[in-house]
Order: structure tokens, then C-alpha cells, then sequence
């Protein structure tokens, strides 16, 4: 399937950055995003001709209207748009529906588009153990999960009984790190202390919790893989099948960057995970699978942010 017309929301975000980044040339993308004005300044740094960003709030119809008046029909529409902080939507449920449920449910009244990718999460487990899928009952409790959890009936019934869309494909999505990562995200924020010679490292709860993660690449091909792919709708997981505890990443880093490193353990998280994805379908079907390690990754990341570091120190 052709991807000569493809609208990213939440474009100016770290995954979207990165799909600006590795989606292919020879179309048009639409980068739709809402606050951070930075996003034209780096279209152009990047010398990205085929992308134009476009201000948009998803939450907002007459603004949702006019993103669709420009962009016309889309061949795929990729949802990144979202609150991507789930300890945020304990404290603030409201807010999270709006940023994660009513911005989904807005733009699908609007979009016309052969194929849409909602990013969900693999957050919808939440309370679960051991192996699950797409099909394992769920009944989560976090706010965030609820919210994703609903978007996506909402996208499945935008295809299947108001037949907007076109095909869809509701992708839990596990997690990513890498370049342009917002900095409350634990690798960035425990490689920045790291490098800028913090030796104790404070983790929330005991660090025996499972994070699912990829390198961003990895995420990115993902799902312009499946933006680009035609005859399947449905619900999926992506995840890097290698799932490692908060404190097997503390010692990665360690591990990666040459230094010693103890971990002091404080309070709880409120996103404690002790599930892992069963589910085969992107290598399967899609043949996607990660390919990036995890220390490689964690080099890779720890090079851009050097980079940028030098970058400062530079004379203007």
C-alpha cells in the first residue's frame, strides 16, 4: 500500500520526531502538532521538504476540520497524539480522557483515511501477570489504561460501522527510548545524571517491575510497516519480547558507560508491570521484530546526547 499521502498526529513528540526522521521521501506528510513550536524550526534543520507541519488541536473540531481540509483523504493516518505520562493520569483523570480518548474520538468524526494506526499500549494489562494478547480479558485500573483501552473501541467502530476509515490496526505499544525522548523518561533522565557524574541512582519502588522497551528505530519501522500494509484490521501488541526490570536498565547503563553505579530504591510506582506480551503477529504476519539490542541502544542514545552536549559548548 502506497504511503504517498500520510497524516502523523502528535508529530513534534519523540516518536513522531522520529517518523519524520524515516518516513519515506517520495510522499507528502502531514505532521500535525499542538504546543511545541519548535517542530517547523526542526522540519527545516532536517531538510525534511516532503513534511509540513500543521498547528492542531485534536481536542478541538473546528481545528480537527481544518487539518482535514488540507490534508484532503489520507492513505494512512499514524495516532501518536497523546498523554504519554500514565503517573500523570492517576492525578488527573479528566485530563488524560481529553488528551488520550476525546482527541481520538474528535478526529475520527473528521478524517477520512484508507488506514489508521492507533498507538495504544501495552499499558491495558494493567493488573495482569505472566503472558498475555490481544485476546486475554483485561479490566484495567490506571486511568491511562482506560482511556487506551477505550480508543480503541472507538477506532474500531469508526471502521466498522461508520466505515470512515478504512483498515485499522490498534497497536499495543510497549514503550521506546532513544533520541529526542522527553526527559522525565529513565533513560534519558538516568544517562544525563550519569554523564553528569551522579554515581547513586534513585529509582521508585523496588526496580524488580518489567519494562517492554525498543529502540526507537525499531518502533518507528514498526509502524510504517503496518501504516503501509493492507488487509488486516484488528488489535496487536509490539513489544521487544525481551522484557528487562528497571534495575537490569540501571546496570545496562553501567555497564555501557564504563562506571559504578548503586541503585537506592524509594517509595512506589504507580505503573508497576509484571506482564509480557505473547503475541507473534508483528513478526509473523508483518515480519517486524527489533533488531537493536538493548546496551547497543543505550549507546546509540548516550552518543546523541553527548552530541548534543558538545553542541552547547560550542562558540555560536
Amino acid at each position: 500500500m502506497s504511503l504517498a499521502n500520510l497524516l502523523v498526529t502528535g508529530a513534534s513528540g519523540f516518536i513522531g520526531r522520529n517518523v519524520l526522521l524515516r518516513a519515506p521521501h517520495g510522499g507528502r506528510v502531514w505532521a500535525a502538532y499542538h504546543q511545541d513550536s519548535t517542530l517547523d524550526a526542526f522540519v527545516r534543520e532536517q531538510g525534511l521538504s516532503h513534511v509540513q507541519a500543521i498547528r492542531c488541536d485534536l481536542t478541538e473540531p473546528t481545528d480537527v476540520a481544518a487539518l482535514v481540509a488540507v490534508t484532503g483523504r489520507v492513505d494512512a493516518c499514524l495516532h501518536l497524539a497523546a498523554n504519554g505520562d500514565p503517573a500523570r493520569s492517576a492525578e488527573h483523570p479528566a485530563w488524560d480522557l481529553q488528551r488520550n480518548t476525546l482527541a481520538v474520538v474528535t478526529l475520527l468524526e473528521h478524517l477520512r483515511a484508507d488506514r489508521f494506526v492507533y498507538v495504544s499500549s501495552g499499558a491495558v494489562y494493567d493488573g495482569l501477570q505472566g503472558e498475555v494478547t490481544p485476546s486475554t480479558p483485561v479490566a484495567p485500573l490506571l486511568p491511562y489504561a482506560i482511556a487506551k483501552l477505550a480508543s480503541e473501541h472507538y477506532v474500531r467502530a469508526a471502521a466498522e460501522r461508520r466505515r470512515t476509515i478504512g483498515g485499522y490496526v490498534n497497536v499495543r505499544f510497549f514503550g521506546a527510548y532513544g533520541p529526542y525522548e522527553p526527559e522525565r523518561k529513565i533513560t534519558t533522565r538516568l544517562l544525563r545524571a550519569v554523564m553528569s557524574g551522579a554515581r547513586t541512582i534513585p529509582i521508585r519502588g523496588n526496580g524488580l517491575n518489567l519494562i517492554d522497551f525498543m529502540y526507537v528505530d525499531d518502533a518507528v519501522d514498526g509502524f510504517l510497516a503496518l501504516a503501509s500494509a493492507a488487509g488486516f484490521s484488528g488489535t496487536i501488541d509490539f513489544a521487544s519480547g525481551a522484557p528487562v526490570t528497571v534495575n537490569a536498565v540501571v546496570e545496562s547503563m553501567a555497564r555501557v558507560l564504563g562506571v559504578q553505579l548503586q541503585i537506592e530504591h524509594q517509595g512506589v510506582t504507580e505503573e508497576y508491570i509484571e506482564f509480557r506480551s505473547a503475541d507473534t503477529t508483528m513478526r509473523d504476519r508483518f515480519g517486524v521484530a527489533p533488531s537493536v539490542g538493548f546496551d547497543d541502544g543505550v549507546g546509540r542514545l548516550h552518543r546523541f546526547l553527548q552530541q548534543q552536549i558538545d553542541g552547547t559548548r560550542q562558540p555560536a
